[in-house]
């Protein structure tokens, strides 16, 4: 079995504009990066920025110490792929260290089912990691935007299904 060589293997990536995809990113080694506030404002800064000139919607978010994640709609000006890579350069430029593990993964929402487990496993994700014992109490997330109307830390683009 050693004689065969080992290749990298670089996911392809399906990508249709205007549907709803959940992102998930890790930080390199997981590393917490993003228990530093002053870390988690350049990420949102970043999400602001390109959302700006790619016009991709970002539905719903988490930012944990070691990962995110999104639910977000790409236009046709910037598929997934190129979003992530503007995302993770920038905040890796502006932390300055390799940051995030190279790969991110994708699932593109089917059902109205889809999207609401994914908004629940969103919201609950700090909850489920032990950093709050009420998703409400966690600030860096939509749960806020979503149940208490509350944009002042972020504004998304809420859909209520």
């Amino acid at each position: 079995m050693s004689q065969y060589p080992i290749r990298k293997v670089e996911l392809k990536r399906f990508y249709i504009p205007y549907r709803i995809y959940f992102i998930t990113t890790v930080t390199q080694n997981k590393e917490p990066i993003f228990s530093s506030k002053q870390n988690i404002e350049i990420l949102l800064e970043a999400f602001s920025l390109y959302r700006g000139k790619y016009n991709y919607k970002i539905i719903a978010y988490v930012i944990l110490p070691t990962h995110f994640h999104w639910l977000i709609i790409p236009s046709e000006k910037a598929d997934i792929s190129i979003i992530m890579k503007s995302v993770k350069g920038y905040t890796a430029k502006k932390i300055g260290k390799k940051i995030w593990q190279h790969q991110f993964l994708d699932h593109c929402l089917r059902t109205t089912e889809d999207y609401k487990n994914h908004i629940d496993y969103i919201h609950n994700n700090p909850v489920k990691h032990g950093l709050v014992d009420n998703p409400s109490d966690y600030i860096w997330s939509s749960f806020r935007n979503y149940y208490l109307d509350d944009n002042s830390v972020f504004k998304i683009d809420k859909i209520i299904l």
